[in-house]
């Protein structure tokens, strides 16, 4: 661990979160900066320095190249940033505050419902007020062509308060799904020996022979497998820049044909995928790599999601839901979740039990470390923080708390998720909401709880296909895979965090100003408002208005009424999972792994099953035919094949990056999924 890989990590973090969220909002045809967990920015410069740059460096002078460790340790930190840059934070932020603000004026039903009033003030910019100056200037651009605004001229008086405190939370949040995943290391890295799939990529590629090269180099198999898939992006490269003049390879099987034979099957949610089949070559390459179990659970999780949901309307069964008030599908999701953090902890009940015990106790207990013990009075900390602020702005206690674990529960199971099977590109049914819905009911919460839990949501988790737990246990791998402490990186990760954000923030709100705000990517606050003005209305026919606003914690814990529609099928995802999870530990036989179940109802999973099916059905020929000697031979194949993905991505994102610094014009943005 050098100073000038700590430097160039931070540094390379800020960039990412200051610089990154700008390029997503306000530079065209850049939106595939981060797109998931597999960060083809970050990767793709990671594997065009290691095979290039590196060696450059080296034939300078020996002394100046990038050991291993360096890399590790800068590749970490700018993953961490990976989830501030865009939809884990910056999609939301600075919007947040001001939408609810701005969208009142066209929405009736909320001014009859006082719904601005009953947010807190401190959430909001201006406290709520809306301001015509204030609106004005963020919504309009204050700023002119190569006339930037100053610093100065931002409404910071309106503004501070509300991003103090989101930002706050986010902070908090964030250092304490470090410790957590500081805390999981040992137990998944080392005990359980899970694959990380995307950490072994770069471990691949950093990995040295006796004599300091790199051993995967010296594989004329890996160097076929990068040239393969990036000859294929080359090519439909050059078709895109030429606008169709050139030729392209096709890379997806087109059924839509199934929807006119069909219709009813293929109008199911999550059917479409099924009818365009897309070869994702860092989709099969990954796949090789995994389990047979997994491989297959994957590629088959997608069709049997649809059947399912196809199956239940067709007996007449209500599937529609939503992120806050919750459905079937999202409850049982939520069950699946719950059921998958009881089983991980059981597995490793033994080393946690003892790591709790010296936390609290301060006695050294057998099969323990320091950092895992330090992180986990962090965890502690951060989340009573996270509790304390929620609890200080409206939630109570209760609430604030099942708001907290549920949120930290989402991040967990995903980080899992991604760890174990490569999953990258991911958004479960439910949300934290749809817990505190379910459990309490929309009569007894009220518009104010509801808004508070929504907004919550909404900056912190509603899109957690690009979370932040996922890539912290990933960057822990590949530094922990150089022989660095896990305990030391998760500390300059929380650093990093800390500094990336007071530095990110301020900018955006800035270039929000500076240029005419994008309001419209991501997500809008709406939904939230939406909910709180139907229960408003709920409340105010049944005349139980002043009386619920009144509520304390117990009397809501009193008058709660579960909802069916989300304890029945919660129970039932709970219990599938945990069936799936002992019939895996029980019987080599089972073919099935409970990610199956973790997938059910998920957004954004389906375009990639094919790729998914396709990497285990080449996996299992493989070894059928040519045993386990011939899959081991047979894997640098598929990494370079996964290098070859992200490395024709990453050139082409700059070949664009570059024409629009030329000619101030958009470039053709080619998104690998």
């Amino acid at each position: 661990m050098s100073f000038r890989s700590i430097l160039i990590g931070i540094l390379g973090a800020v960039a990412m979160g200051a610089g990154g969220q700008y390029v997503n909002k306000y530079i065209p045809g850049a939106r595939g900066l981060i797109r998931g967990h597999l960060p083809v920015s970050v990767f793709g410069m990671m594997i065009f320095f290691v095979l290039f740059i590196n060696p450059l460096i080296a034939r300078i002078r020996a002394s100046w190249r990038f050991r291993p460790a360096e890399i590790a340790l800068i590749m970490a930190l700018i993953l961490v940033a990976c989830g501030i840059t865009d939809a884990g934070l910056m999609r939301q932020i600075p919007k947040a505050p001001i939408q609810p603000v701005l969208m009142n004026r066209t929405h009736p039903g909320w001014q009859r419902a006082n719904l601005i009033e009953e947010t807190p003030s401190a959430l909001l910019v201006n406290e709520g007020q809306f301001d015509d100056r204030i609106i004005e200037d963020y919504v309009t651009a204050m700023g002119e062509p190569g006339r930037p605004i100053h610093i100065r001229e931002v409404h910071w008086q309106a503004w501070w308060r509300p991003l103090a405190i989101w930002g706050g939370i986010f902070l908090l949040f964030a250092i304490g799904v470090i410790s957590l995943s500081v805390v999981v290391h040992r137990q998944w890295a080392e005990r359980e020996r899970i694959r990380y799939p995307l950490a072994e990529l770069t471990q691949s590629l950093l990995a040295q022979d006796d004599q300091g090269r790199t051993a995967i180099f010296g594989s004329r198999l890996f160097w076929l497998g990068v040239l393969v898939p990036l000859f294929i992006r080359v090519v439909n490269g050059i078709y895109m820049w030429t606008d169709g003049k050139s030729v392209e390879i096709p890379m997806t099987l087109d059924f839509s044909a199934l929807g006119e034979g069909f219709p009813e099957f293929m109008s199911t949610p999550g059917a479409g995928s099924l009818t365009a089949l897309t070869f994702y070559p860092a989709c099969i390459g990954f796949t090789y790599l995994l389990a047979s179990d997994i491989g297959f659970s994957l590629g088959i999780a997608n069709f049997l999601n649809v059947l399912a949901l196809y199956l239940l309307l067709m007996f007449g069964v209500n599937t529609s839901g939503g992120v806050i008030e919750g459905g079937i599908v999202q409850a049982h999701s939520f069950g699946s979740f719950l059921a998958m953090a009881v089983m991980l902890i059981y597995v490793g009940r033994r080393y946690y039990w003892q790591t709790a015990k010296e936390a609290v106790t301060f006695v050294p207990q057998k099969e323990t470390n320091a950092a895992g013990v330090w992180a986990l009075r962090s965890l502690v900390l951060t989340m009573a923080g996270v509790t304390a602020i929620l609890w200080a702005v409206g939630l109570d206690l209760p609430i604030a708390i099942l708001a907290v674990l549920g949120t930290l529960l989402l991040f967990f199971i995903m980080a899992r998720i991604n760890a174990e099977t490569g999953v990258f590109f991911l958004a479960p049914a439910w949300q934290m909401p749809v817990i505190v819905t379910g459990l309490f009911g929309l009569g007894v919460l009220g518009p104010r709880v509801i808004i508070v839990l929504g907004l919550m949501m909404f900056i912190m988790s509603i899109d957690p296909f690009e979370c932040m737990m996922p890539f912290v246990v990933n960057g822990l791998k590949i530094a922990t895979g150089t022989l660095l402490k896990p305990g030391r990186v998760g500390l300059i990760m929380a650093g990093t965090v800390a500094l990336t954000l007071a530095i990110t923030i301020p900018t955006a709100l800035w270039a929000d100003h500076n240029h005419a705000a994008n309001l419209r990517r991501g997500w809008s606050s709406d939904r939230i408002y939406n909910v709180a003005e139907k229960s408003a209305s709920q409340l105010d026919a049944l005349g139980t208005t002043e009386t619920v606003r009144e509520y304390g914690a117990l009397d809501r814990i009193r008058n709660m009424r579960p909802d069916s529609r989300f304890m029945i099928p919660m129970l039932s995802g709970f219990l599938l999972l945990i069936g799936c999870s002992v019939l895996r530990l029980r019987f080599t036989w089972w073919p099935l792994h409970p990610v199956i179940l973790l997938l059910f109802g998920a957004m954004l999973f389906g375009r990639f099953s094919f790729s998914f099916l396709l990497g285990w059905a080449i996996k299992s020929a493989v070894s059928k035919f040519g045993g386990a000697a011939k899959y081991t031979e047979t894997k640098p194949l598929m990494i370079g094949v996964i290098a070859g993905d992200l490395l024709g991505g990453f050139l082409f994102m700059i070949i664009a990056w570059i024409y629009f610094a030329l000619t101030g014009t958009a470039g053709k943005e080619m998104m690998l999924w």
